[in-house]
């Protein structure tokens, strides 16, 4: 899962004090089924608020920028109780592109009697974002010959078009000295790209490993994925 948010800071705006303290022990934000657990805070205020950095892309992201990538939505966002949540800007619904990002600010009404206890925050995404995704074998196909490259299957959870990244050892089905000129998968899949881009020779003796990134459908999907390279 992406790891979208930076450090969390929560600052009281309103100057009219909370009928009692609030400590606020973590803050969880659960966003795509994931959940990113935050340092908690004390709040002195009776509405307070929260700023949220939330960035289109993963901390562990190697892929280039130049890969073409789906945006990350934003539905809806709740608070849970006994927090109500007043006010957030920018309004949802929010589509963030890739690498690009925003700050969510959140003026939270706190409990009205004494609270010590965690905060969640759920950004949410309607459930059509997400597709089942099984990979039951990968296959190559290469001047009219189809190459199993992997049997075991894949079942992945992902979102609409998320980039997926397949390495292909070209010599289980090529040879020294060949050349690529085009790289091509079968649908529902879409190519982004790949490492190297063609055209590319074959130049390595002993192992050529190249990554192809293709991009995830927009539907559960279960059956082969094939590389056509020529």
């Amino acid at each position: 899962m992406v790891d979208v948010f930076g450090f969390l800071r929560g600052h009281g705006k309103e100057k009219k004090a909370s009928a009692a303290g609030t400590n606020i022990t973590s803050i969880g934000i659960r966003y795509l089924g994931d959940r990113h657990g935050l340092d908690g805070m004390q709040v002195h205020e009776k509405v307070f608020e929260l700023s949220i950095p939330f960035r289109n892309k993963t901390g562990s992201d190697l892929l280039d920028d130049s890969l073409k990538r789906p945006d990350l939505k934003i539905e809806n966002i709740s608070v849970s109780k006994p927090f109500e949540l007043v006010d957030v800007s920018p309004k949802a619904p929010i589509a963030v592109k890739y690498t690009e990002g925003v700050t969510l600010k959140l003026r939270i009404r706190a409990p009205d009697l004494p609270y010590s206890g965690p905060l969640e925050v759920s950004l949410g995404e309607k459930e059509s974002g997400m597709v089942r995704v099984q990979i039951e074998k990968m296959i190559a196909v290469a001047n009219g010959k189809k190459t199993v490259l992997e049997e075991a299957p894949s079942v992945l959870s992902v979102q609409k078009g998320q980039v997926l990244k397949r390495d292909v050892q070209l010599y289980k089905f090529m040879k020294y000295g060949d050349s690529v000129s085009k790289i091509d998968v079968s649908l529902p899949f879409v190519l982004s790209g790949s490492e190297p881009k063609p055209p590319f020779r074959i130049d390595e003796k002993n192992s050529y490993i190249i990554s192809v990134f293709v991009l995830a459908p927009d539907y559960s999907y279960a059956g082969p994925l094939e590389i056509h390279i020529s």
